[in-house]
């Protein structure tokens, strides 16, 4: 088996999160797009009357904004210009205020706390900050999480400057934590895996997902499905994700202690952190059938599945299975060019916003464009975004035959906007379609044959279960 191992992790549409490094659906990809924030700030100036008990409260416009206030101004200018759906005003402030009262560190303020509002609904969020008693910073990035997290789809996120640096430095090649994908779950509904949610708590649990190979996470028995609930003695309750991925992941050779819930047991590991080789693809041919395992959609894994494609053709490969179960996802300049390595022409995929349709058109080129040759994709439930692109690309063009379980269902396009604290805002610009059209967002790619590849199945073992279907 030939293994290519890569440290680096790119995953901007992706739907996990990796303990060994920042959050995946924080980092942008350096094929996906980049902007910079133009703030068009409002200019009315209100004072609002307060009761006599409370503490002096004025509000001003954004051309008033002190730097505190300056990034409410930005975000909310943000959303209003690049968000992929309209989102009334009304609804940005009182996702503002929830935020507020939801997030806010609370201490005392100073006697006079001047707020500078993009618009007049968001008075209302100038008193939660004041009530709240909240250093102003505080309250202005509660108010920004709030508006992004209750207002905008779950792939946007507000990431202050210490979880941007983390951000960029997975994009470094230094990954150091305990090597884990994670998500969390919400409970509450019918399909927990499907629904992500923003705080941790009884009915929101952090989760799981998986574990990379020799890793520490692995090495201490952790396994998919596993509840984490207190870092270090600190409980995770109240806490985001990108809060607790912080707080597990560390310098190599120190040490983490974890508890966590497996079903009616809970258990507490003390892990080593280390530096997390993450496996990009392994490939081998069993008989005449080549098995291509692609866990990651990173900056160069079109180049990994291209060489290794012409190595199973070179090996004797006369059938290929591209198994893309769990894989989360990544770039998605990386996804049009695998997809182009089977299809000769045509789109892989389009992205719709309110502005304009992007095609995606087949790159030349491709390894396996023979129709003759015959592929097989494999998909379940966590596999999401890009591999939703390719394995749709694929399905409705009748080169590949499906296999598998509904996929995750993301078919977002995310763009990072940098903000003048050194944060940045990650908003959600457009959605993507496959080539015919369909909206894949709700219900994930359809398999043409459902069936239940366990992952225990050794390679050699797929290729035997496979052949039971397809034949």
């Amino acid at each position: 088996m030939h293994r290519l191992r890569l440290i680096p992790l790119v995953a901007l549409l992706s739907a996990c999160s990796l303990i060994s490094s920042p959050p995946t659906t924080t980092t942008a990809p350096a094929s996906e797009p980049t902007g910079t924030v133009t703030s068009t700030p409002a200019t009315t100036t209100t004072t609002l009357p307060l009761d006599a008990a409370t503490s002096s409260l004025e509000t001003v416009g954004c051309d008033a904004a002190d730097d505190d206030f300056r990034i409410l101004c930005e975000v909310f200018d943000t959303i209003r210009e690049n968000y992929v759906d309209d989102v009334p005003v009304e609804v940005l402030a009182e996702s503002a205020v929830e935020g507020v009262e939801s997030f806010a560190a609370t201490d005392q303020t100073s006697d006079v706390l001047v707020c500078a509002v993009p618009d007049v609904s968001f008075s209302s969020v100038c008193e939660a900050i004041d009530e709240a008693d909240a250093i102003p910073l505080d309250g202005v990035e509660a108010a920004i999480t709030g508006m992004v997290a209750f207002a905008l789809d779950p792939n946007s996120a507000y990431l202050d400057p210490q979880a941007l640096a983390l951000a960029q430095e997975d994009q470094t090649g230094s990954v150091d934590g305990i090597g884990a994908l994670v998500n969390t779950e919400d409970r509450t509904t019918d399909d927990p895996s499907a629904n992500p949610c923003l705080l941790i708590s009884d009915t929101c649990r952090m989760v799981i997902v998986s574990t990379f190979e020799n890793s520490p996470a692995q090495r201490a028995g952790l396994e998919p499905g596993d509840e984490l609930e207190i870092v270090d003695g600190e409980s995770v309750i109240g806490m985001t994700l990108d809060e607790v991925t912080n707080l597990v992941r560390g310098p190599s050779g120190s040490d983490v202690e974890l508890t966590f819930l497996r079903g009616a047991e809970r258990f507490t590991v003390t892990i080593t952190r280390a530096a997390i080789e993450i496996p990009i693809a392994d490939w081998q041919v069993i008989g005449d059938v080549g098995y291509l395992q692609l866990n990651l959609f990173t900056n160069n894994s079109d180049e990994v599945v291209h060489d290794a494609l012409r190595e199973l053709l070179d090996d004797g490969a006369r059938s290929l299975i591209f198994d893309l179960r769990n894989n989360p996802g990544g770039s998605l300049d990386s996804s049009v060019e695998i997809a182009s390595e089977f299809l000769a022409d045509g789109l892989v995929v389009k992205t719709e916003s309110p502005d304009a349709e992007v095609p995606y058109e087949v790159r030349p080129g491709g390894v396996l464009t023979d129709p003759s040759f015959p592929v097989t994709i494999l998909v379940n439930r966590g596999s999401a975004s890009a591999s939703e692109v390719v394995s749709g690309a694929l399905k409705e063009a009748g080169r590949a035959v499906v296999i598998g379980d509904n996929t995750f269902g993301k078919n977002t396009v995310q763009q990072r906007f940098p903000l003048s604290n050194g944060g940045a805002i990650k908003v959600t610009i457009a959605r993507w379609v496959t080539p015919a059209g369909t909206d894949f967002g709700a219900n994930g790619i359809s398999p043409d044959i459902e069936a239940d590849v366990s992952l225990d199945l050794t390679p050699e073992e797929i290729v035997a279960f496979v052949n039971t279907l397809t034949q």
